[in-house]
């Protein structure tokens, strides 16, 4: 059964959850999301592809059956094989307008995750408004590619090591590529850009094309070597992004992924792993059923999105309906 949500006047009006103030603009935010969700969800039905609930979605499902009411995206996580194939035909698939954000799509911030969005900009086509619930700008998904991770701590260590060398070597093209000087490491060291990337083709094997992009070619490196580990040879599941970056707590047994739940999330449903208990204690502490109000990054994350349409107007004063401005700004 396909996912699908149904909102009323009832739901586009400022409310207070948790006590915490959830405005209108932020409920058009997910409802917007939720439309998205509802396309990504065809596609993977009709290509018989799993995907779950992740990270603060699946702490909204089970806590709040919905939202988190101080949290303003939508997280999705796909085992590496389904991933890969909705990445090879969502293109074909999905509706006009639709966009699918990675490396691919020359995104130098790159962080093994794909970004689904309903636009590039904001929004000011009447039609393509009123689909999106009249939030004007972009909204989507983050998805994210779940990996087989082994048993044994020394060789996951290794894995991790490298995942972070190559990171590290990301970074610092990019910051090349912005003129923004050299990058150190953690312990202060330079990091000279022939270096770093002749010690991770050694590490790897992998020979790189000096003539074309590197950071595309290093975050193409990223999912290759996260994804190296046979289901055979493993015993947890998890996203190597966050196991480098968050630690231990990111990665969870097999068994967590075996099976599909739907459960109720705002005016419909969602998917979520059958080992969601022992996911959320892992990522949030034994009592993630008690709220706590944080957020792990701005927001609202349209606040950016905002500042570039008040720095438009500052130069173009009335351009834009007042009635927008109010609705919006």
């Amino acid at each position: 059964m396909s996912v699908h949500f149904e909102f009323n006047e009832d739901y586009f009006r400022d409310e207070v959850k948790d006590d915490f103030a959830v405005p209108v603009l932020m409920k058009r935010c997910w409802a917007a999301q939720m439309k998205v969700l509802e396309e990504f969800d065809r596609i993977c039905e009709a290509h018989g592809l799993r995907w779950f609930a992740y990270v603060g979605t699946l702490l909204g499902a089970v806590r709040h059956k919905g939202f988190v009411p101080w949290d303003d995206d939508v997280d999705i996580a796909m085992m590496r094989g389904d991933y890969e194939k909705f990445l090879s035909v969502a293109p074909l698939e999905l509706p006009e307008g639709y966009l699918i954000i990675n490396y691919d799509e020359g995104d130098h911030e790159y962080d093994c995750l794909t970004r689904l969005n309903n636009s590039r900009s904001v929004i000011f086509n009447e039609k393509k408004a009123e689909e999106f619930y009249y939030f004007p700008y972009p909204a989507g998904l983050d998805i994210y590619p779940l990996d087989y991770v082994v048993g044994d701590p020394e060789e996951r260590k290794a894995h991790r090591d490298l995942h972070y060398r190559i990171f590290q070597a990301t970074e610092l093209c990019r910051k090349l590529l912005r003129g923004s000087g050299p990058l150190s490491d953690k312990d202060g060291n330079h990091l000279e850009p022939a270096e770093l990337l002749a010690e991770i083709s050694m590490m790897t094997g992998y020979e790189f094309d000096l003539n074309k992009d590197i950071v595309r070619q290093l975050n193409i490196l990223l999912d290759l070597t996260d994804s190296v580990n046979t289901e055979e040879e493993s015993e947890y599941i998890g996203n190597m992004g966050h196991l480098t970056f968050e630690g231990e707590r990111m990665i969870f047994p097999k068994a967590c992924f075996d099976t599909v739940l739907r459960v109720p999330f705002e005016t419909g449903y969602v998917n979520i792993p059958a080992g969601y208990e022992t996911i959320l204690k892992g990522n949030y502490g034994r009592n993630y059923m008690i709220p706590r109000k944080a957020s792990p990054h701005d927001y609202p994350y349209y606040g950016q999105h905002q500042k570039v349409v008040r720095e438009y107007l500052d130069k173009h004063p009335g351009a834009i309906p007042e009635e927008w401005i109010r609705q919006n700004l």
